[in-house]
C-alpha cells in the first residue's frame, strides 16, 4: 500500500513538472501566460484536466488490462506570439516537458543503482519497485508526448517538417478535437503497444547497464 502511495505521488508530480517545464521555458522566451494563470506550481490541483487526467488514464488502463497507465495534466497555456523568437521558442517549449520526464527517469534509475549497490534487491525491494515504476512512467510519458498527433508535444516539432501550406490544417487537428480522436484510434492499434514496449525495454536496459 505504501509503495502505491509513493508511486502515485511521484507520478503525479512528474506530470506536473512536465507542464511546469513548458511554462518556465515559455517564460524564458518572453511569454508570461502560464505564470500569470498560476500554472508554475507543484500543487497538482490547477493542473487537473478531465480528458488527460481522467479519460486517457482510464482508457490506457482498460486497453492494457491493468498493466499500463498513461495520462497528463491540463496543457499549460502558452502564447507563442509573445516569444522573442517564435519558432525557436515553440520548439524549446515543446521539448522541455519531454526533457524533464527523461531527466526524472535518469534520476530514478541512478537512485535505483545506488540502492542496489548498497543494499541489493532483496533488502530494498520496495524502494527499488517505486524507483523503477516511476522511471518507467516517465519514459512512457516522454515517448507518448513525442507522438506527432496534435496537440501532443511531438506535433509542435513535426509541423516544421511540413510545407508551410499544410501547417495550419495540421495544427487545427488539435484545436478542433480531431487530433484527440485520431490519438484514441492510434493507441488502440496493437502495433503501437508492441513498439512502446520494445523501446521501453531497450531504454531501461540501456540505463541500467551503466550508460547513464
Amino acid at each position: 500500500m505504501i509503495t502505491t502511495i509513493f508511486i502515485i505521488i511521484l507520478s503525479v508530480e512528474s506530470i506536473v513538472l512536465h507542464e511546469m517545464a513548458h511554462g518556465y521555458v515559455a517564460l524564458l522566451f518572453g511569454d508570461r501566460t502560464a505564470k500569470e494563470r498560476g500554472r508554475l506550481t507543484l500543487n497538482p490541483i490547477p493542473h487537473i484536466d478531465p480528458t488527460w487526467t481522467v479519460v486517457i488514464p482510464v482508457i490506457a488502463y482498460i486497453l492494457s488490462k491493468g498493466s499500463f497507465i498513461i495520462g497528463g495534466a491540463k496543457p499549460v497555456p502558452v502564447n507563442p506570439y509573445n516569444f522573442r523568437r517564435k519558432v525557436l521558442g515553440d520548439i524549446c517549449v515543446s521539448v522541455a516537458g519531454v526533457a524533464v520526464n527523461l531527466l526524472i527517469a535518469v534520476v530514478m534509475i541512478l537512485l535505483l543503482k545506488v540502492v542496489l549497490l548498497f543494499s541489493g534487491w532483496a533488502q530494498a525491494e520496495l524502494a527499488g519497485h517505486v524507483l523503477l515504476k516511476v522511471a518507467l512512467l516517465n519514459i512512457v510519458l516522454a515517448m507518448f508526448n513525442l507522438i506527432p498527433i496534435p496537440p501532443l508535444d511531438g506535433s509542435h516539432l513535426f509541423k516544421y517538417l511540413l510545407p508551410q501550406g499544410l501547417r495550419s490544417g495540421y495544427e487545427n487537428l488539435g484545436r478542433t478535437g480531431v487530433g484527440f480522436i485520431i490519438l484514441i484510434i492510434f493507441i488502440n492499434l496493437p502495433v503501437v503497444w508492441r513498439v512502446f514496449n520494445a523501446v521501453l525495454i531497450w531504454l531501461v536496459n540501456f540505463m541500467l547497464s551503466g550508460n547513464v
